[in-house]
């Protein structure tokens, strides 16, 4: 029995060193808050613990409350600021969810460390698109994986959602945002990047830092309302098309799809049925569905596309930006 004991003690210190070293820098709401007392996996933190491949070494922040409670949380050492080199010299992963102003800084820094071969970067990955540009060419030319975190991308049923959406030939649509373009919004640019947001036209419909505008795309057009309260998290879509409608709620963690039927009192008429299909997106454990894709043996053909559906993304609210 012993040493049987003994076999399976070193089997699972093998095991613990093949895992990825992994650093996480932002201990704020994504980073730690967010699952603090809930057992649902929506922060980095949380999701690096529980993945089987990662080994969590270090949290960095500049806020000493929110170190202390990472610490006491997960019994992890935690740094005020990145500049312990020995620390990076044996870290394979980084996660990076502080401010999109400080993304291409920390980048530059942590490419030249020659062991860190993935990185996710916190949407939409840098103050702008410019930045984006060079963070993308920064990790391509040291041989470093790079993922954006639009966690809705990342899960199985978004396939489902995206080929409902290209089956419109024609489409009108209204969405509503709050927190900024680059935050609430650029989750919704990114699930429509289906509609071919390479070649859109962009009205402005009330000039402000957060504005309401019209984008016109080959197939259609979609309005976008700004939801002005600061302190509410408000991200949804209605699209209406020649074949379906779909409905966005809970955030867009979850979609309501209604097809066409005959209807039963004008002749040669159709309506949308009042019974719809429903499809959800795994909201408890969003930032686990991310690295599961990310570290999979598998992996997912979207994974690929992510970098690509981003920049898009950016251009549109860059060209927004320009306009305002």
């Amino acid at each position: 029995m012993v040493k049987n004991k003994f076999k399976s003690k070193k089997k699972h210190n093998e095991s613990s060193l093949l895992k990825k070293k992994t650093v996480l820098i932002g201990l704020g709401n994504i980073g730690l808050n967010y699952d603090l007392n809930e057992i649902s996996v929506i922060t980095h933190s949380k999701s690096i613990i529980k993945n089987s491949k990662l080994k969590l070494i270090c949290g960095i922040d500049k806020s000493k409350k929110q170190r202390k409670i990472f610490e006491k949380k997960y019994f992890i050492k935690t740094l005020p600021k990145l500049k312990n080199d020995i620390l990076l010299a044996k870290t394979s992963f980084v996660v990076i969810s502080t401010p999109n102003k400080t993304h291409l800084n920390l980048i530059k820094k942590i490419v030249t460390f020659r062991k860190v071969k993935d990185i996710l970067l916190e949407k939409p990955g840098g103050a702008n698109l410019k930045d984006f540009e060079k963070i993308v060419k920064l990790c391509k030319k040291n041989k470093v994986n790079l993922y954006i975190n639009y966690h809705r991308l990342y899960d199985k049923n978004y396939s489902k959602v995206k080929k409902l959406l290209l089956s419109m030939k024609k489409f009108t649509g209204i969405a509503s945002y709050s927190r900024g373009l680059d935050n609430n919004c650029s989750h919704i640019l990114t699930l429509l990047n289906c509609f071919n947001l390479r070649k859109f036209k962009i009205k402005i419909l009330r000039r402000a830092k957060d504005p309401d505008f019209l984008i016109k795309f080959d197939k259609g057009k979609i309005f976008f309302f700004n939801n002005p309260r600061k302190n509410i998290s408000n991200n949804e879509f209605e699209i209406v098309g020649d074949n379906l409608k779909i409905k966005s709620k809970d955030q867009m963690n979850e979609f309501d799809v209604f097809n066409i039927e005959k209807d039963n009192y004008i002749k040669d008429n159709y309506i949308f049925s009042n019974k719809s299909k429903n499809i959800k997106f795994d909201k408890k454990n969003s930032q686990k569905v991310v690295l599961d894709n990310i570290f999979s043996k598998k992996g997912d053909k979207n994974i690929s596309k992510i970098i690509e559906i981003s920049y898009n993304s950016f251009k549109i609210i860059d060209k927004i930006t320009s306009l305002i």
